[in-house]
């Protein structure tokens, strides 16, 4: 198997560690089409990623999986969550556990802050760090969704909008907005790793190369403001306040674009993906896969 054909083989199961194959002249071309979204399904109907948002009412403990830098297998790690932490999981289930629960196997649901996961990285592992939990309605409390959080999807952003869907490229900077309130920065730095079945590649490091606390978001129709007290490099943000906690802020608008593609690193070789402008530059984000 090749390394590319692995990578993508492998990118639905490690989308939530930013693991990507490499862009190449097989997979010029995706056809992007415009499509819709159904907001009230999840996988069943029309593949949507939608999610649950939730906060911890006392201290959890997650798992969070990265992969051995020797061979790429699962490592798994413990990670006690403090009070308050709020996480996203699936809206729907599909019988990998009861709705009544908060579920998420780390898969297109938004991650949470590296500022939480740093403890865990190590030089042994790479990967984004894919948080999942299986928590009784005792362990957390059911909240609207954060001005701060995507509709869909992981949360995260990636650079180039539908020009990069079109290329199917994937050596773009990326933007992920954390489900407990920090918007980081990553730059595409590709690296190789051997793996059984070859070479895989990961686009991100582990650590972002920024990040900053969300001090405030205000959600205005299809915007989204974003305050925060230090300039974020990567991203076009604006100085408003001189001191404080708010001082920067980033626009995030939500184009109401979805395209609908051909991608084999996702369901059925088809992907769904939504365009935002971040300070005024196109991103896209995946919000569902297998559609028809």
């Amino acid at each position: 198997m090749s390394k590319l054909s692995i990578s993508l083989a492998l990118s639905v199961c490690l989308a939530a560690m930013i693991t990507f194959a490499p862009s190449t002249t097989a997979d010029s071309a995706s056809h992007p089409h415009r499509t819709t979204v159904n907001t009230d399904t999840y996988g069943a109907n029309d593949g949507g990623f939608s999610t649950n948002w939730y906060r911890l009412n006392h201290a959890t403990t997650v798992t969070v999986t990265y992969s051995s830098v020797t061979n790429s297998h699962a490592i798994k790690k413990q990670l006690r969550l403090p009070k308050g932490t709020v996480l996203g999981a699936q809206r729907y289930h599909h019988g990998a556990a009861a709705q009544k629960l908060a579920y998420t196997n780390g898969y297109m649901t938004p991650n949470i802050s590296y500022h939480l996961k740093s403890k865990l990285v190590n030089d042994h592992v790479y990967g984004f760090g894919a948080v999942s939990f299986k928590l009784s309605p005792k362990s957390v409390t059911q909240i609207v969704r954060p001005a701060y959080g995507l509709p869909y999807g992981s949360g995260t952003l990636y650079a180039g909008g539908l020009n990069s869907i079109k290329t199917l490229n994937r050596n773009v900077n990326a933007i992920k907005l954390t489900s407990d309130g920090y918007v980081e920065t990553y730059r595409n730095q590709p690296e190789d790793y051997p793996s059984f079945w070859g070479t895989l590649e990961s686009h991100y490091d582990s650590k972002p190369n920024n990040a900053q606390k969300i001090n405030l978001s205000v959600k205005n129709g299809n915007t989204v403001e974003l305050y925060y007290q230090h300039h974020l490099k990567g991203v076009h943000d604006t100085q408003v306040r001189k001191t404080g906690n708010t001082q920067y802020r980033l626009t995030i608008k939500n184009q109401h674009t979805p395209y609908q593609y051909t991608d084999s690193a996702y369901a059925g070789n088809k992907a769904v993906a939504s365009i935002y402008a971040v300070g005024g530059v196109n991103y896209f984000t995946v919000i569902g896969s297998g559609w028809k």
